[in-house]
């Protein structure tokens, strides 16, 4: 079990490294797997799954697009953030409750075909995996903190930061709002 957890945590470290030096190229990535995405969910609409989860899944992809418009740095406390969120939540709850249901469950005795050699619970995973978690999991690795970077060309501007910094530094502002410091004075 060290080993797996091993393994994922440096494919995730490599994968945030090229996330960070190729950003372009991954924001293209992220923008092609979601347009590809979303035809297939018409595919599989069309082929028989639930209308309701597929449409949903369309929705939960188009709601990530805004957030390409200013990849890799995106407001942490906006509109679409929390639309992309709360969608990739939705989404997965949906398809997951699918896959635990009766209906499904009758649907995969009636068919006769097995496409991993009898084993269901892989055939879900994958699916996962491609049609609700690798896009958000795409967004999730792009998180970079832009410390290093340079001010804005206009002089003094605001630097930009990655999604998880600005989003602690938001709260920790709104804490400081809250509950304002005491300054103790010593006489």
């Amino acid at each position: 079990m060290g080993v797996l957890a091993l393994s994922v945590s440096a494919g995730l470290y490599l994968a945030c490294e090229i996330a960070e030096e190729y950003s372009s190229i991954v924001r293209k990535y992220l923008n092609r797997s979601t347009i590809g995405i979303i035809i297939f969910y018409v595919i599989l609409m069309i082929d028989g799954l639930p209308a309701k989860n597929c449409l949903f899944g369309i929705f939960a992809y188009i709601s990530y697009l805004p957030l390409l418009a200013t990849f890799p740095f995106v407001e942490p406390i906006s509109i679409p953030t929390i639309l992309a969120g709360v969608t990739t939540l939705g989404n997965h709850v949906l398809w997951f409750n699918y896959f635990i249901s009766y209906e499904y469950r009758r649907e995969l005795n009636q068919s006769n075909h097995n496409l991993l050699a009898g084993s269901p619970a892989m055939g879900v995973m994958g699916f996962l995996f491609v049609f609700v978690w690798a896009v958000p999991l795409g967004f999730f690795i792009s998180l970079t903190s832009m410390e290093e970077s340079l001010p804005l060309a206009g002089g003094g501007g605001r630097k930009k930061k990655g999604m998880f910094k600005g989003f602690v530094d938001s709260l920790l502002e709104k804490k400081n709002d809250l509950f304002p410091a005491q300054v103790k004075r010593y006489q």
